[in-house]
């Protein structure tokens, strides 16, 4: 049976539409990107103050402290501070509750009117104010629990693993080397889930507590660790593929040493920016694709003409089709790139953005 779930997109969408009036819970495998949400979505909220509460750190009295009230004799309860409801901060709160199901029990029941009611004791927070939850899968095995009383407070949904595609979107406003978008353009499968494979399906890549893998293993988060990693491996030298291993386990760590040889027998950037008419160009596909992503990631307005010189001199469409991708796709250069005549020129030859 499949099982509905939400991407990265959708997800956000539901917690800025609804947030404020129902606590959604997304649910995912580790490494996937559910706590990179905050930040995404205090990009998109920007009139609201963004709050990031670990759950599974917090103590009772990391939530609130009492404070006694002489002129009538009675305790209040002050908030912490990292709630983001200090005196006089009236801005509505975009508040995360992350690791959710790792929360100790006293603490899981004092946050229960923080789920229900926006309210951490008597503290009501600010009108508009958006509260979410992430934890992993049950099946994760990494100590997520959610009681029936707490689940149903909230809106839950499995919050699916991006896909290839959409990772690489996110990969090229983020700086991620192009080897590792390459390795991970030439290998989808790294992003399947586990709990969507049949049991007797071999995945060697991926986090699967069912089979064991569950230390070093291919993942949204544990790719773009593996980007450092890569961006210097002159200086790790012979460091690399170990720790290449223990970040995203041993068969990533090979396919990324072999793109990482084949990098580094392309064409100098440099060389292709002072000559690009001259420069040699890339042998075989995965060369050329390689050189896509490399291109894409560098271009500026600076060197987009010398890009362009070179490119078009390619003679491998897919190549040149997904460089274009990588640029349109790209939102921080898209606008840039569309300024370049020879490069809107190219895309309506490819007959697809322009």
């Amino acid at each position: 049976m499949n099982v509905l779930t939400l991407n990265h997109n959708a997800a956000a969408t539901l917690i800025r539409t609804v947030g404020d009036s129902n606590t959604i819970l997304l649910q995912g495998q580790p490494g996937i990107g559910k706590s990179a949400l905050l930040a995404g979505l205090a990009r998109q909220l920007p009139d609201y103050h963004a709050a990031y509460i670990d759950a599974a750190v917090l103590d009772l009295g990391d939530i609130a402290m009492p404070v006694i009230d002489r002129d009538h004799m009675v305790t209040n309860y002050a908030p912490n501070a990292r709630f983001g409801v200090a005196r006089g901060q009236n801005k509505p709160v975009l508040l995360m509750l992350d690791e959710l199901g790792k929360a100790s029990r006293p603490v899981m029941n004092m946050l229960l009117p923080v789920i229900l009611e926006h309210r951490i004791g008597d503290v009501q927070l600010p009108k508009g104010s958006i509260v979410f939850a992430t934890t992993n899968l049950a099946t994760d095995g990494v100590g997520d629990n959610i009681p029936a009383h707490a689940a149903n407070r909230m809106t839950v949904c499995r919050m699916a693993n991006p896909t290839v595609d959409e990772w690489l979107s996110w990969a090229a406003v983020n700086d991620i080397a192009p080897e590792v978008m390459k390795v991970a353009h030439e290998y989808p499968q790294m992003f399947v889930c586990y709990a969507d494979i049949g049991k007797n399906d071999t995945n060697p890549y991926i986090f699967n507590p069912l089979t064991g893998n569950t230390k070093a293993f291919v993942s949204p988060r544990s790719l773009a660790k593996a980007s450092n990693l890569i961006k210097n491996r002159d200086a790790l030298g012979d460091a690399l593929l170990p720790a290449l291993a223990g970040t995203i386990g041993e068969a990533g760590a090979r396919d990324m040493e072999a793109m990482v040889q084949l990098a580094d027998s392309l064409p100098a950037f440099e060389s292709i920016i002072s000559a690009p008419k001259a420069t040699k160009l890339p042998a075989g596909a995965g060369a050329y694709f390689l050189m896509a992503f490399k291109l894409a990631g560098r271009a500026n307005a600076e060197n987009m003409d010398a890009i362009m010189d070179y490119v078009g001199r390619w003679d491998a469409f897919e190549a040149v089709a997904l460089f274009t991708t990588q640029l349109c796709s790209n939102a921080t250069k898209v606008g840039m790139a569309s300024k370049n005549r020879a490069f809107t020129a190219m895309c309506a030859a490819n007959g697809k953005y322009f």
